[in-house]
Formats: structure tokens, C-alpha cells, sequence
């Protein structure tokens, strides 16, 4: 029987090590020239932040090439597909950590923390730094790391908050190079809780009629929000997360362009490859060989 391909997703069994902070981790890494490139694509069931002090290459996210050159940071969510492509040998860290790990924080706390910092990748993909901002992200690194060896009762809340501390930092550093939106806002507010409703139903619902309920909130008002915080409108949002989805499965999977059609909602395959080919500029079929 033919094994069925699929993204390849780590989780935290995989990838964090059990006997330090639980739904926390953090490591440094140093490559060398013959070890570059050894993790192909792939998504993560968390959050994850790299640190690249030294080191350039490309970093493609979900289809997207971004050029890179340290010291800068990426933040990924995690159904981010990515790969890096490193020219040279780099240096840096790497922060992992889940939902969990802030559960009982305060809900401004954990919108601010999961959203708004964790935002805008196709805005803002690669955040550079400079050398004083180097400075403050190496030292919270250390911090941290050294702190996640300890293994004492209070080592998880202490990295809790200074994580807490280094999430806000970045907060500020996208605050002050890049127009981002404003988390105390009521329209971003509802723009956040839209993405999650999209996340949530997009391979089944594709109307911006069926989000407006879901909020309480005209198709208007809705679209409105959209277009001041994205710059797009809300059926503009709801077409490029299908077709994410869609390009994802053709090329990390096995499935077939029907399999994939009827998964998204569409009861027509061919319909599913009208919408593709219109919002993509080549079909299903096209767009695969070239990207396998």
C-alpha cells in the first residue's frame, strides 16, 4: 500500500528536550560550511523565534523567498512552511515554545504576546537590527538560556517573564522601524479574531458574509477593517488562504488536485482549478511541476 506524503511537521516531543522548562525552548547553534542546509521544508506545532547574529542566506516562508544578513530575527507561527537556505556558515539561537506556556497569563497579555508580535510576515518577514538592538537580544538570550539550565522551582516563571519582556522588546523594535497595527485598537481587535475565525473555517467556509456573523458585524464593516489593517479586503484574505492551502498540498502532499479540491470546499473540482489557475496565474498542474 503506498505510504501517503505529507508536510513534514515537528512537535514539541520531537524538539524540545523533556528535562528542561516544560512548553519552553531554547538553544544556540553554530553551523559549519558542510552542515548547512540539512532540514527541508517544514511547518512546527509552536512558536518559533530565530536569531541569526551572524550569517546570510534565504529564508523561504510558505512560497516566498526572503534574503537575509545578521543580525536579524524571524518569528514564525506555527503553520509556517519554511526552509532556510544559508550561504554561509552562521551562528545564532533558537527560542521554541507553545500556547501553553502562557495559560495563565492575563488575555491582554496573550493577545499582545500571540498576535501582534507574531504578525505581519508577509509585512515583515525579516526584522534587522542594529547594534544597540543586537546588544539587548543577545542579552535576553543569555539570560534566558542560563536560566533554562537551572532547573529550580522558579526558573519556568522567571523565563515566563523575561520572555515576556523579550516578546515586548521586538513589539517595540516592529513598532519603531515599521507601521504596524495598534493591539489597543478595537478595529484590529476584530481583524485578530476574524483571522482566527478564518483559520479556523476556511477549508469549509468562503463567504465574508459568514465571518461578518461570526463577529456580529455587517460584510461592510468587516471589509472595512480588513482593508484599513491589511490593506486588503476581506475576500481578498479568505482567496489567498484557500490558496496557500491549496499550494501547500500540492506540493507537500500526494493528493491528488480533486482530493485537494473537495478538502477546501469545493464540491467541483474544476471549479477548484479556475479559482487556483485566476488567483495564481497558472494551474494546479503547472503550478506543481514547477515546484517540485
Amino acid at each position: 500500500m503506498k505510504t501517503q506524503k505529507q508536510i513534514t511537521v515537528y512537535n514539541e516531543k520531537e524538539s524540545f528536550k523533556t528535562d528542561t522548562i516544560e512548553n519552553f525552548y531554547i538553544s544556540y547553534y553554530q553551523d559549519e560550511m558542510n552542515n548547512l542546509n540539512r532540514i527541508d521544508s517544514h511547518q512546527h506545532t509552536y512558536h518559533e523565534i530565530i536569531w541569526i547574529e551572524e550569517g546570510r542566506g534565504v529564508h523561504t516562508i510558505d512560497f516566498k523567498n526572503y534574503e537575509f544578513s545578521g543580525p536579524c530575527l524571524f518569528l514564525l507561527h506555527p503553520k509556517n512552511v519554511h526552509r532556510i537556505y544559508k550561504e554561509t556558515p552562521s551562528s545564532g539561537g533558537v527560542i521554541k515554545f507553545n500556547d501553553n506556556f502562557f495559560i495563565h497569563e492575563d488575555s491582554h497579555s496573550k493577545f499582545l504576546l500571540k498576535y501582534s508580535v507574531f504578525d505581519d510576515i508577509d509585512v515583515l518577514p525579516v526584522i534587522n537590527l542594529n547594534k544597540e538592538e543586537k546588544m539587548e537580544i543577545t542579552d535576553f538570550f543569555d539570560l534566558m538560556y542560563k536560566q533554562s539550565g537551572n532547573g529550580n522551582a522558579f526558573s519556568a516563571h522567571i523565563i515566563l517573564n523575561l520572555l515576556k519582556s523579550f516578546l515586548l522588546k521586538i513589539y517595540q523594535i516592529k513598532k519603531k522601524n515599521f507601521s504596524i497595527g495598534d493591539s489597543t485598537d478595537h478595529r484590529f481587535l476584530r481583524f485578530k479574531q476574524f483571522q482566527e475565525h478564518l483559520e479556523r473555517h476556511f477549508t469549509q467556509q468562503h463567504t465574508v458574509s459568514f465571518y461578518a456573523e461570526k463577529l456580529n458585524i455587517s460584510n461592510k464593516t468587516l471589509s472595512t477593517i480588513c482593508k484599513l489593517i491589511s490593506h486588503k479586503t476581506a475576500q481578498e484574505l479568505i482567496k489567498e488562504r484557500i490558496l496557500l492551502e491549496a499550494k501547500r498540498m500540492l506540493i507537500y502532499t500526494d493528493l491528488s488536485i480533486k482530493e485537494i479540491a473537495y478538502y477546501l470546499g469545493f464540491e467541483d473540482h474544476a471549479y477548484f482549478t479556475r479559482f487556483f489557475t485566476a488567483n495564481s496565474l497558472q494551474n494546479p498542474s503547472d503550478f506543481k511541476k514547477e515546484n517540485i
